[in-house]
């Protein structure tokens, strides 16, 4: 599926600069279809929460849709889902089951899908019962939510929701098209998050940091990206 002309096209992509846009880490690649399940598990214990901040670096292509990052458990199925579409509002929220973004939040536009990395941040507070949502470090909204606990014990995937996220699974849902890096999340909300939308930034999350989180990929491909 993944044939050398397809990497040699991916790691000539990789090479173009965005200016300080630009990650250095190695990167997974979605491929298209996004009825194509494909998935990665990323291997941490998570407590129960009452904050957290999650980021991403994402390049976008096309038909790009679906979940960038799930979490669930037994207890919360769909406690965690941070997606992207180009149509429409452009950004997925889900919190415990209850999408908390609508037409009205007030959102910049979504993240472009112009062949370049953006990067794309999500802070939770269960005692303020809000997120607020960064773009490229710049922050481009805040929306109140109705959710003040998520269940601990569950798993986190990238590229589709956590519960159709098995082999043998025919997916109901679509899967994230597009390649996806430097995922990092905290189990707080004091983060510098502006700070973090640097290619330079080596801040690791407390709960999952790419560099070191043991991953479980069905097909995904990857590779290496530099600044």
């Amino acid at each position: 599926m993944f044939g050398d002309s397809l990497f040699a096209v991916l790691v000539l992509t990789s090479c173009i600069s965005i200016g300080t846009a630009m990650p250095g880490f190695r990167v997974m690649y979605f491929p298209e279809p996004d009825n194509d399940l494909s998935w990665s598990l990323l291997h941490t214990n998570t407590p129960d929460l009452e904050a957290f901040t999650a980021c991403v670096w994402i390049k976008t292509i096309r038909t790009t849709s679906g979940p960038i990052l799930s979490y669930g458990s037994k207890r919360s199925r769909r406690s965690i889902e941070l997606g992207y579409s180009p149509v429409g509002h452009g950004y997925s929220v889900v919190l415990k089951g209850v999408s908390v973004l609508d037409r009205s939040s007030g959102a910049e536009a979504p993240l472009p899908a112009d062949g370049n990395w953006h990067h794309w941040c999500v802070v939770w507070s269960g005692a303020n019962r809000k997120i607020d949502m960064y773009r490229d470090g710049i922050h481009a909204l805040t929306h109140p939510v109705n959710v003040s606990h998520i269940p601990g014990g569950g798993k986190w995937f990238v590229g589709h929701t956590h519960y159709e996220a098995t082999p043998d699974c025919v997916p109901k849902h679509p899967s994230f098209v597009g390649l996806v890096g430097g995922v990092n999340v905290w189990d707080h909300d004091k983060v510098d998050v502006t700070g973090l939308a640097i290619c330079a930034n080596t801040n690791e999350g407390s709960l999952i940091s790419w560099d070191t989180v043991t991953k479980t990929n069905f097909k995904v491909a990857t590779y290496e990206d530099h600044c």
